[in-house]
């Protein structure tokens, strides 16, 4: 590597040795920022880690990212961006250019309203994830209902936020039926999801989504794989975590169902040991930012009290 006048206190170090150095060193996202300005060989090297991580929150980041990779590579972005949080409300527009440009996402995080972007866009660019295997469905994104075609079909890991029910169903823990939603909008339609593991459940518990109401809905979510015809290669759910709000800031109630909902699957057995309560977050966006930057993980708490579980299971037989 011909040396820079920028890294000649480096020349005497092979090249490979100082991209070591400088992906380490831009680990810290304000410190890659800062040796991006350093020389064109070391933004080469840390440019890539800049966008692995795309938080856009405000119609402005949407803008200056869209602005930031129209003169790069076509395949810089599906390539380079692994984790991607929309939480700007739009232009829908705008949502729809990031999410085909990004189609090469491990994670996706939505904070927006998918059936308003469906409705004017469509689901082409959701479906089209093809490697994604998180999403996130946090805030107003489901507030108005949802639906499969919203989720990418290569999904393991689905976290949804539950802001309002339908009441008038057969059961008050379930999503108000959308605009332009197929005609079994609920629960159900997580028997079209077959790549699906684990899933999350957001909510605030009330008097109308009690623990004695919640539990066999999710019990029934775990027995999809019984209940639909072979040939629809329903889900083998492996964990359904239930984050309830309030539970981390000491309200009574939330942290009452936490434990009902954690008795009552240890008292049922079974396929009912894989549903597990805790707290929700004080924010599931930071929870989910925090996770994808290398923090603490969202499933790896929850996944530890089932091995329990099933491991005291089987000793006590």
């Amino acid at each position: 590597m011909s040396s820079t006048p920028e890294l000649s206190v480096f020349s005497n170090l092979p090249a490979e040795l100082l991209r070591d150095i400088f992906e380490h060193a831009a680990a810290d996202l304000a410190t890659a920022r800062t040796l991006s300005l350093v020389s064109s060989a070391v933004r080469r090297w840390t440019e890539p880690l800049l966008y692995q991580t795309v938080v856009l929150s405000s119609s402005r980041s949407l803008r200056s990212f869209l602005t930031a990779v129209c003169n790069k590579p076509a395949d810089f972005v599906r390539t380079h961006v692994r984790h991607l949080g929309i939480f700007a409300l739009g232009p829908v527009q705008s949502i729809d250019r990031v999410l085909r440009a990004c189609r090469g996402v491990d994670s996706l995080a939505c904070g927006f309203n998918l059936p308003g972007y469906k409705q004017v866009q469509g689901c082409d660019a959701l479906q089209a994830l093809g490697g994604s295997r998180e999403q996130h469905l946090l805030g107003l994104s489901c507030r108005d209902g949802w639906d499969t075609t919203v989720v990418a079909p290569s999904v393991t890991h689905l976290r949804i936020h539950v802001t309002s029910f339908n009441s008038g169903g057969t059961s008050s823990f379930a999503f108000a039926p959308g605009p332009g939603t197929p005609p079994e909008s609920g629960w159900e339609q997580l028997a079209n999801l077959s790549s699906l593991t684990h899933l999350a459940i957001v909510y605030r518990h009330s008097p109308c989504t009690p623990p004695n109401e919640v539990f066999p809905t999710l019990q029934r979510l775990l027995a999809l794989h019984e209940t639909v015809p072979e040939e629809a290669n329903p889900p083998r759910l492996e964990l359904i975590l239930v984050q309830v709000i309030g539970g981390l800031v000491a309200s009574p109630a939330a942290n009452a169902a936490v434990e009902a909902i954690n008795a009552a699957a240890t008292e049922a057995g079974g396929p009912s040991l894989r549903i597990v309560a805790e707290g929700a977050p004080t924010s599931v966006v930071r929870q989910w930012e925090a996770a994808v930057r290398g923090g603490p993980g969202i499933w790896e708490g929850a996944e530890e009290v089932v091995k329990k579980r099933l491991a005291a299971a089987a000793a006590d037989k």
